[in-house]
């Protein structure tokens, strides 16, 4: 058994939901993001000593990368190689263990030439397996490459045979500086986010760049890391023919675990629990590679990759005018090949911030052509333009249609790695081959028949039904788990929001029998309520469709209406200004801290912030309640000029009201990234605590800001749906914190 496995911190705790399933696994290494090049960062004086020798020391100013924690404790190894001193101290020792392993494995002598090797290529297999004779990797998304060394030379080779060794200089000088001067790696480049995790739309500020003054400034914004997981050549040895399992091992004797350049480790059998992991931290997918295979070029089922959202790569054949304030251009027209011929597959308008469509428009408008490269499904009507097919972009989508179009598309970035010819569709597959032509999919739901999308909704910006939908469709990924069987209260603005309103509770007789609801008893009510069930993006165009613009949810699942989720405190300012709410939010965050209680927050899309703390079901409503009062009293001990607990508005004294009393039975918040019927089409926002200041304004993410986000900055508050809190250990913590507080008698 391998361990560690996790070659990133964005894998770190899902390390523990792995162990749960027996592999005895390690979690991350602790950081969350690259390392590499940054242990001098932040403000630095150079200070002159007096006296006769008159040295310089170099002292650290207090800013944002300060650490109480002494740099080379908590990163000891080095930028370079990714090894620490004792680790080169010791290089002759792992030299000579490698040397040996190659002289038992009698590998033949003979160099690979890595401009001439084709990439071994995996097959899309549709369902995740085990299997004691395959190893699991994780899928890195970013863009692959095989290294070459030769003596000081260095080259690295992208999958279109383009050099793109000028493009990644730290991968470059992290190769030269490992102790064999002779290999040929097949890896990955990649561009960590904020969570450490690879981000092929982060990646996107370096792989097109190739201005060397361009590459040097966008390394200290977007440093990249190599994660190289096999090995063809070393030492003038060449690998191919020997089992994957054993080119591994010599790589693994190699390269460092982690650094600039690191080996890209994997997991034996456990196929399923990998890809569950893998799921839950929103990675691009797994692979499955047979242990005993070969490197040989081309496709090959002895390779299989499990993507856990699909993706693929498309070409752009034109696109469409922009509508409203958005500028440069509407959506893309993809296509694929089928043989020798275009076939027209679908247009993408969402997953764009303003710097990516200029970047695009910039590389469509030299390809400008009169007529349509689609030779086949080419789009009719007005607002079409047309480019050379050169141009290859890669977007996720949730499924394929039965006319062979793509539901729900989002672009992800364009692919100069990527041959238009090699677009083309990626067939659904079972472990085995050769497989038998399959029908294609079905939809998994019926088509929603929209209405009235060009109805205005916001009428200052002129956001119209069909902006609404589509925020909805495009946030679905995120949105969904957070509605997922949970009973919902709509919000309903058939008119927008200068119109008239109303709650909706209660599903009407007339919705299809495909729109799932639920008969719950309301004791309010005193009768039973037919809840709508959001599971699917289906049912949220139907609701959007309604015209609902906000969304409010309960706490708790069905099967489990008397233990929430979640715990929510709810900052309700009602007057007072902003910057209080802020104040209040961040001295609660403190608190909860010290008593070790996971928290997250988010914009309420109005005024307020909401606090929320996992319960994972554990506890009943007024459990949660209980506590809830008791953290909001401890948030207005911590903030008195500040916060309050009284509920009628004339009793607060202009001050922060701490709700705690939306935990109970059938009581709802607004769901995250809910649309808010206020001007601007504001949205409620997960956030990252250290967003959390004063410089915060609610008003920034909307309709039109915040898929841009959730892209690159993935869901902050989806932990909220994993784990729970220890009340028994936290109100030991309080009562200590209390006692500790209390005047000595």
């Amino acid at each position: 058994m391998f361990a560690p496995l996790w070659d990133f911190a964005f894998l770190h705790g899902v390390g523990s939901r792995v162990e749960e399933s027996g592999l005895g696994l390690l979690g991350g290494y602790g950081f969350s993001a690259p390392y590499e090049d940054v242990k001098l960062r932040g403000k630095w004086t150079l200070v002159r000593m007096s006296g006769k020798d008159k040295e310089w020391l170099l002292l650290k100013k207090a800013d944002g990368f300060v650490h109480e924690e002494e740099l080379t404790l908590r990163f000891p190894e080095s930028v370079f190689s990714g090894l620490t001193v004792e680790e080169l101290r010791d290089s002759p020792a792992k030299l000579s263990a490698l040397r040996s392993r190659l002289e038992s494995l009698k590998a033949p002598r003979g160099e690979v030439s890595a401009k001439d090797q084709p990439f071994m290529l995996a097959s899309l297999e549709a369902q995740p397996f085990s299997g004691k004779e395959w190893l699991f990797e994780i899928k890195y998304d970013g863009v692959r490459v095989l290294a070459s060394r030769r003596d000081d030379k260095v080259a690295l080779y992208g999958r279109s045979g383009q050099i793109v060794t000028m493009r990644y200089p730290e991968v470059v000088r992290g190769l030269r500086a490992l102790p064999v001067d002779r290999f040929v790696l097949d890896g990955e480049v990649v561009a960590l986010d904020e969570g450490g995790r690879p981000s092929f739309q982060r990646l996107q500020a370096r792989m097109h760049l190739t201005n060397p003054h361009d590459i040097e400034r966008s390394k200290a914004t977007v440093p990249v890391t190599g994660i190289f997981f096999d090995c063809l050549e070393v030492n003038g040895q060449d690998l191919r023919r020997l089992p994957l399992v054993e080119r591994k091992e010599c790589l693994r004797l190699l390269l460092p675990a982690r650094g600039v350049i690191r080996y890209g480790d994997h997991v034996i059998e456990h196929g399923h629990a990998f890809f569950d992991a893998a799921s839950a931290e929103r990675l691009e997918g797994i692979v499955a590679k047979k242990i005993e295979s070969r490197y040989v070029g081309g496709r090959s089922r002895e390779w299989l990759k499990v993507k856990c959202q699909r993706r693929q790569e498309f070409v752009i054949g034109g696109y469409t005018e922009p509508q409203g304030s958005r500028g440069y251009f509407g959506a893309l027209h993809l296509g694929l090949y089928d043989r020798d011929r275009l076939v027209y597959v679908s247009k993408v308008g969402t997953g764009f911030d303003a710097k990516m469509l200029k970047a695009v428009w910039a590389k469509l408008v030299p390809l400008a052509r009169a007529t349509s490269p689609f030779d086949v499904g080419t789009p009719t009507g007005r607002g079409h333009h047309w480019v050379e097919p050169k141009l290859v972009c890669e977007v996720r989508f949730t499924e394929w249609t039965q006319d062979g179009g793509i539901r729900h598309p989002a672009f992800l970035g364009l692919r100069d790695d990527k041959k238009p010819e090699e677009c083309r569709r990626e067939p659904d597959a079972e472990i085995g081959a050769p497989q038998p032509e399959r029908p294609r999919p079905q939809p998994t739901g019926p088509q929603v028949k929209l209405t009235n999308l060009t109805k205005i909704f916001w009428p200052s910006e002129r956001y119209t039904k069909g902006d609404l939908i589509a925020y909805y469709e495009a946030v679905a990924p995120f949105l969904l788990p957070h509605l997922k069987d949970r009973p919902l209260v709509l919000t309903r603005y058939p008119d927008g929001i200068s119109g008239k309103s109303f709650f909706q509770k209660d599903a009407p007789e007339f919705v299809p029998a495909w729109v799932r609801t639920e008969r719950i008893y309301s004791k309010d009510a005193d009768r039973e309520i037919d809840y709508f069930i959001v599971n699917d993006v289906d049912t949220l165009r139907y609701v959007a469709n309604m015209g609902t613009i906000p969304l409010h949810l309960w706490s708790t699942r069905l099967g489990s209406l008397d233990r929430p989720d979640w715990l929510i405190l709810d900052l309700d300012p009602k007057g007072a200004p902003f910057s209080h709410v802020v104040r209040v939010a961040r001295s609660l965050h403190r608190i909860l801290e010290e008593l070790e209680l996971p928290s997250f927050i988010k914009t309420s899309g109005a005024t307020g912030l909401h606090i929320l703390m996992p319960l994972g079901a554990r506890y009943g409503h007024e459990e949660a309640r209980t506590f809830a009062r008791l953290l909001a009293m401890l948030g207005v001990d911590a903030e008195p000029e500040r916060a309050t607990v009284a509920r009628p508005l004339g009793a607060r004294g202009g001050k922060v009201y701490i709700d705690f009393g939306q935990n109970g039975h059938g009581r709802t918040i607004v769901a995250p990234l809910s649309v808010r019927p206020l001007p601007g089409a504001p949205v409620s926002c997960p956030l990252r605590w250290n967003e959390v200041t004063a410089r915060l304004d609610p008003k920034r993410f909307t309709i039109k800001t915040a898929p841009a986000r959730l892209e690159k900055l993935g869901d902050p508050l989806a932990p909220v749906l994993r784990g729970a809190v220890d009340m028994a250990k936290a109100l030991a913590r309080i009562q200590r914190r209390l006692a500790a507080t209390r005047p000595h008698r």
